[in-house]
């Protein structure tokens, strides 16, 4: 019997062997962009909404200035705009355009085509199997995110001098777990995307 590891290994290299399919399916429209994957990473961040520059800095794990100079590149490909925050007239927000809306739109229904077309060519019994080992992963992404994000706000006081959040202090029972130990926590697979 295979163990955990194996296991693993041989669904890493298979979901090697599916992008590889997937991506025969139809092309890609990331082939014709002119962008690149920090960029990609940034347009896909601000599909949740607007953010700050700072708040990008998290999300790709570089510095302020490597941030403002790949907005820079998408602002001049209209992906991008800049306004300002509301509440805070210092901070600039950077937002999608129609334009970056749309792209993502286009990336998004290239992979669902793909994956649609290799679901329909499964039966009843099949598409259940796919269906249960997709949510697991999901529950699995939930807790390695929830797990992460003690961490990250940690490392982002540490960063910036800060003081620990007062709505998260040793009181919090998940402010002193340690990563990877939560409820819900599950042992950490990898998986590949169709798209």
């Amino acid at each position: 019997m295979a163990t955990g590891d194996e296991l693993i290994g041989r669904i890493l290299a298979d979901g090697q062997r599916l992008q590889q399919a997937a991506a025969r399916l139809r092309p890609s429209p990331l082939l014709d962009l002119n962008l690149t994957m920090q960029q990609l990473k940034v347009l896909i961040a601000l599909a949740r909404g607007a953010s700050s520059g700072q708040a990008l800095t998290d999300v790709l794990g570089v510095r302020l200035a490597t941030v403002t100079g790949i907005v820079d590149r998408l602002a001049a490909q209209h992906l991008v705009s800049r306004r300002e925050d509301p509440s805070d007239r210092r901070v600039r927000l950077i937002e999608l355009t129609t334009a970056g809306r749309r792209l993502l739109d286009r990336l998004n229904e290239a992979g669902e085509f793909a994956t649609r077309r290799l679901l329909e060519r499964l039966d009843t019994e099949g598409l259940r199997t796919v269906a249960a080992a997709i949510r697991l992963l999901c529950e699995a992404a939930e807790g390695e995110a929830t797990d992460r994000e003690p961490a990250t706000r940690a490392d982002r006081e540490h960063a910036t001098g800060a003081g620990p959040d007062p709505e998260h202090t040793a009181a919090d029972p998940a402010s002193d777990r340690a990563p990877g130990t939560g409820a819900g926590a599950r042992p950490r697979s990898g998986t590949a995307a169709t798209g």
